[in-house]
Protein backbone atom coordinates (compact mmCIF):
# COMPACT_ATOMS: atom_id res chain seq x y z
CA UNK A 1 0.00 0.00 0.00
CA UNK A 2 2.97 2.43 0.90
CA UNK A 3 4.25 1.17 -2.21
CA UNK A 4 1.33 2.38 -4.25
CA UNK A 5 0.64 5.41 -2.16
CA UNK A 6 4.18 6.74 -2.86
CA UNK A 7 3.67 6.04 -6.94
CA UNK A 8 0.41 8.12 -6.78
CA UNK A 9 1.50 10.95 -4.51
CA UNK A 10 4.98 11.19 -6.66
CA UNK A 11 3.15 11.17 -10.00
CA UNK A 12 0.85 13.78 -8.80
CA UNK A 13 3.39 16.05 -7.35
CA UNK A 14 5.44 15.84 -10.70
CA UNK A 15 1.87 16.56 -12.98
CA UNK A 16 1.84 20.08 -10.60
CA UNK A 17 5.44 21.05 -10.35
CA UNK A 18 6.15 20.62 -14.33
CA UNK A 19 2.05 22.28 -15.47
CA UNK A 20 1.26 24.44 -12.70
CA UNK A 21 0.19 26.85 -15.53
CA UNK A 22 -2.68 24.60 -16.59
CA UNK A 23 -4.00 23.97 -12.86
CA UNK A 24 -3.89 27.78 -12.66
CA UNK A 25 -5.57 27.94 -15.29
CA UNK A 26 -8.59 26.16 -14.44
CA UNK A 27 -9.38 28.82 -12.06
CA UNK A 28 -7.86 32.32 -12.91
CA UNK A 29 -6.03 33.21 -15.88
CA UNK A 30 -4.75 36.65 -14.79
CA UNK A 31 -1.20 36.89 -15.62
CA UNK A 32 -0.22 38.22 -12.03
CA UNK A 33 -2.38 35.31 -10.33
CA UNK A 34 -0.50 33.21 -12.49
CA UNK A 35 3.21 34.38 -11.22
CA UNK A 36 2.16 34.45 -7.44
CA UNK A 37 0.11 30.80 -7.85
CA UNK A 38 2.92 28.80 -9.41
CA UNK A 39 5.37 29.22 -6.70
CA UNK A 40 2.54 29.10 -4.01
CA UNK A 41 1.72 25.64 -6.10
CA UNK A 42 5.70 25.08 -5.79
CA UNK A 43 6.03 25.33 -2.10
CA UNK A 44 2.79 23.60 -0.87
CA UNK A 45 3.12 20.74 -2.87
CA UNK A 46 6.63 19.60 -2.67
CA UNK A 47 6.49 17.50 0.49
CA UNK A 48 3.06 15.93 -1.45
CA UNK A 49 4.80 12.76 -1.32
CA UNK A 50 5.05 12.45 1.96
CA UNK A 51 1.18 12.12 2.01
CA UNK A 52 1.60 8.24 1.45
CA UNK A 53 3.34 7.77 4.71
CA UNK A 54 0.87 9.47 6.80
CA UNK A 55 -1.64 7.75 4.85
CA UNK A 56 -0.58 4.01 5.00
CA UNK A 57 0.26 4.89 9.06
CA UNK A 58 -3.34 6.16 9.84
CA UNK A 59 -5.33 3.44 7.33
CA UNK A 60 -2.62 0.80 9.04
CA UNK A 61 -3.87 2.30 12.21
CA UNK A 62 -7.91 2.13 11.34
CA UNK A 63 -7.38 -1.27 10.07
CA UNK A 64 -6.25 -2.43 13.40
CA UNK A 65 -8.63 -1.46 15.22
CA UNK A 66 -6.40 1.46 16.45
CA UNK A 67 -8.03 4.55 15.57
CA UNK A 68 -6.44 6.61 18.80
CA UNK A 69 -3.10 6.54 16.75
CA UNK A 70 -5.18 7.44 13.64
CA UNK A 71 -6.76 10.25 15.07
CA UNK A 72 -3.92 11.49 16.89
CA UNK A 73 -1.64 11.66 13.47
CA UNK A 74 -4.56 13.67 11.66
CA UNK A 75 -4.68 16.20 14.61
CA UNK A 76 -0.90 16.50 15.11
CA UNK A 77 -0.39 17.32 11.38
CA UNK A 78 -3.09 19.32 10.98
CA UNK A 79 -3.39 21.13 14.39
CA UNK A 80 -0.39 20.62 16.28
CA UNK A 81 2.06 21.30 13.18
CA UNK A 82 -0.02 23.22 10.89
CA UNK A 83 -1.24 25.55 12.90
CA UNK A 84 1.32 27.52 14.60
CA UNK A 85 3.90 27.21 11.89
CA UNK A 86 1.01 28.96 9.38
CA UNK A 87 0.91 31.61 12.69
CA UNK A 88 4.79 32.10 12.76
CA UNK A 89 6.55 31.04 9.22
CA UNK A 90 4.86 34.42 7.23
CA UNK A 91 6.90 36.32 9.80
CA UNK A 92 9.94 34.78 10.17
CA UNK A 93 12.44 35.45 7.45
CA UNK A 94 10.45 37.91 5.73
CA UNK A 95 8.89 34.86 4.05
CA UNK A 96 5.32 36.28 3.74
CA UNK A 97 2.57 34.43 2.46
CA UNK A 98 4.98 32.34 1.42
CA UNK A 99 5.28 30.89 4.73
CA UNK A 100 1.49 29.58 5.22
CA UNK A 101 2.63 27.48 1.93
CA UNK A 102 5.94 26.23 3.56
CA UNK A 103 3.57 25.41 6.64
CA UNK A 104 2.07 22.83 4.80
CA UNK A 105 4.99 21.00 3.42
CA UNK A 106 7.01 20.77 6.70
CA UNK A 107 3.59 19.52 8.30
CA UNK A 108 3.74 16.72 5.16
CA UNK A 109 7.09 15.91 6.02
CA UNK A 110 7.55 15.87 9.53
CA UNK A 111 3.55 14.33 9.84
CA UNK A 112 4.11 11.32 7.16
CA UNK A 113 7.50 10.52 8.96
CA UNK A 114 5.86 10.71 12.46
CA UNK A 115 3.11 8.84 11.61
CA UNK A 116 4.84 5.94 9.35
CA UNK A 117 7.60 5.52 11.75
CA UNK A 118 5.19 5.08 14.96
CA UNK A 119 3.03 2.41 12.91
CA UNK A 120 6.06 0.27 11.84
CA UNK A 121 7.08 0.40 15.56
CA UNK A 122 4.00 -0.42 17.08
CA UNK A 123 2.87 -3.06 14.45
CA UNK A 124 6.09 -4.47 14.30
CA UNK A 125 5.56 -5.10 18.01
CA UNK A 126 2.16 -6.23 17.69
CA UNK A 127 3.26 -8.95 14.93
CA UNK A 128 6.08 -9.88 17.10
CA UNK A 129 3.40 -11.30 20.15
CA UNK A 130 1.44 -12.61 17.45
CA UNK A 131 3.96 -14.94 16.40
CA UNK A 132 5.19 -15.95 20.01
Amino acid sequence: MTKIALLYTSIAWCILDFFPEFFIHLFNSEEEMLLLGVLALHIYFLGFFMMAFQSAGQTTFISLGMGKYATFFSLFRKVILVIPLTIFLPNLWDLGVCGVFYAEMISNFVGGIACFSTMMVVVWRRLGKLNK
